[in-house]
Formats: C-alpha cells, structure tokens, sequence
C-alpha cells in the first residue's frame, strides 16, 4: 500500500518542483553579494594569481636591451563541499491507508509531501545564506555540525580589511566619513576596485542621520559656525554621500530560523563595502551529491547529468513502524576568491 501511495511521488517531478523554488528575495547574500553556482563536483576551487610587472628601462641607443625576470605567484586552493540536509518523516500512517484502501483520493497525502519538500529546500537556503554570512564578516566559514563536528575554512582575509571605526558610530561626535574614506583609501592603495554598494543594517544606517560630521557636511558648516541640531533626513543622509563618492548603502537585517531561535545573518555593527562585480570576488557553490548521482544513473535516470548539482530531493519509505519520509539535501558553502578587496568593519 505503501508503493500505491508513492506512486504520485516521482522523483523526476519532486525534483522538477524543487528546482522551481528560487532563493528568497531578501536573501541579499546568495542572491547578489555571493550569487549562487552550480559545480559538477564534489570539491571547490579557488584559483588566485598574483603578478609583478616592473617598468621597462630606458637604454642607450646600440646598447642592449636589458633582459627582464618574469614575477608571477598563482596559487589553487581546494576542498570537499560539505553535505547539508535534512529529513522529514510522515508517521502514523494507518488511517491514511485506510482511506486509500477503500478508494479515497490520496492527494490530501501528496500535498502534504509537497510541502515537506518547500521546506527542504527553504531550509538549505536558510544554511547557506547564515553561512554567507559568516564567511563575510571575519573571512572564516564555521561549520558546526552533528555529533561534534566542527570544520573552518580561512580564506586569509587581511586584518587590514577588517577595520574597527576610531569612534563607534553611535557617538554623535564620531567621524564616519573619516572612516569610510580612509578605508576606501586603503583599497585603492593595493589596487582594489571601488567599492559598488555598502551592505550594513537598518541601526548601523540611522545613526548617521544624527551624527555631527553629517550634519556638517550637509550644511556647509565650517570651524566657528553652529550646525542646525536637526536630524538628517534618509535623503540628505545620501547627499552627503555623493557629496563624498561615497557607495549607495543597501539595508540588510535578515534573521533565519536556528534551532527554533531567531537568529541575526549579519551582526548589526558591521559595515561592508562590497566591490563590484561580486561573481569574480565570492560565490555560494554548490556541488553533486551522492543522491543525486544516484539519481542521474542508470538508463531512466530521473535526473539529467547536468542537472545534478544543487539540492536534491530523495523519498522513501519503511514498513516497521510505518514511515514515509522525504529528505532535502546539497553539498555547498560559500568561498572566496579574493580576500582583500573588500572591507568589513565593525562601527557601532
């Protein structure tokens, strides 16, 4: 009775439907900071390469051409994708065979695992976007797993490139534009691109509108001069901004669901500078795993090859006790490519 039931269960379109769900639209950090990509692998891999070109030197005219050394590093750094999932199990299923034993529409139970799988795959993006997160504040992703398992992966993140304001921002008489500078100064002094958009959090954002250098800039003030006590509107917060060239702030206080608690991706007191053309700097990669080879095997495979990387869905079922179950499951984690052209820093 068991097989009747799963017969609506194809893993072909379980999967289908699975794909169809996409990353949340707050998700900032899988969607756009560290966009997704699917590998053919079980591993990652990162290539960096790093050269040194001296300037040609002048010579006498029939004198010869003084001969140059070639200085390049390039360097490939790799490791296993960690598998992540979960299962989720419909037990107690006497009446539900009951019912289909006697001809009822099964659709109420089909619908049910249809829904076990949105939450599969809603929570793998929850893992993936909380590990973004965590790579992106101190360049270290933790992994903290069942029966004790505890793996990092440093990507070598300067601590140039993981400042603390001279004053936290939520002193009025801090200098957040001194800062932000001097960081972007920073960047452009090891031949890093300028950054393209601040990613910080709603709190880290409105202290601004209230601080003393704002204001000033705002309006015009100079030594001597008293600077209107008004609070910065959201708007003239951003004319000083441009005033500067400083990047166009994008406001980001997503919380994910950890264990039944709440749980921050990014901490409020962090500022980002992102740099352009994200694709080249970071992504979430996710790999094949052992499911969905097996899925992509045989003759009739449910899977095509080239769609086995990303999450997978599997399901099944056991006649002591009687248990149908569904279960998500991916290989991923978010890397790094290059560790210093970005700026995370800690201002409140």
């Amino acid at each position: 009775m068991l097989d009747t039931l799963l017969r609506d269960i194809d893993a072909t379109d379980i999967n289908a439907f699975a794909r169809t769900i996409t990353t949340p639209a707050d998700f900032e950090l899988t969607r756009t900071v560290m966009p997704e990509r699917r590998l053919n692998s079980v591993k990652f891999r990162i290539k960096s390469s790093k050269r040194r070109v001296n300037a040609a030197k002048f010579r006498a005219y029939d004198a010869q051409t003084t001969i140059a050394r070639r200085q390049a590093e390039r360097i490939i750094t790799e490791g296993m994708l960690p598998p992540l999932g979960q299962k989720l199990i419909v037990g107690e299923l006497e009446q539900i065979l009951l019912d289909t034993s006697r001809g009822a529409d099964s659709s109420e139970f089909v619908e049910l695992l249809y829904d076990d799988i949105e939450r599969h795959v809603e929570s793998i993006h929850n893992r993936m976007e909380l590990a973004a997160g965590d790579l992106l504040v101190d360049g270290i992703f933790t992994l903290n797993g069942e029966n004790g398992l505890h793996l990092e992966a440093d990507f070598d993140v300067p601590a140039a490139n993981k400042p603390t304001a001279a004053k936290p921002w939520s002193d009025p008489t801090s200098d957040p534009i001194a800062d932000e500078l001097r960081w972007i100064e920073y960047l452009r002094s090891i031949g890093a691109p300028l950054p393209a958009r601040v990613i910080t959090s709603y709190k880290a954002r409105a202290v601004l509108a209230a601080n003393d250098a704002y204001r000033a800039a705002y309006y015009g003030s100079v030594a001597g001069s008293t600077t209107p006590t008004a609070v910065l509107a959201p708007n003239e917060v951003d004319v000083v901004r441009a005033r500067y060239n400083l990047p166009p702030i994008t406001i980001y206080d997503v919380q994910v669901s950890v264990d039944d608690a709440y749980q921050r991706v990014i901490p409020e007191d962090r500022w980002i500078l992102i740099p352009p053309n994200p694709e080249s700097w970071a992504e979430t990669q996710y790999g094949v795993t052992a499911e969905s080879l097996v899925l992509s095997a045989g003759g009739n495979p449910a899977l095509l090859r080239e769609d086995a990387p990303g999450i997978v869905i599997t399901r099944g079922h056991q006649d002591d006790p009687v248990q149908v179950w569904t279960k998500g499951a991916a290989v991923a984690m978010p890397v790094l490519y290059v560790p210093d052209i970005h700026i995370t820093a800690k201002v409140l």
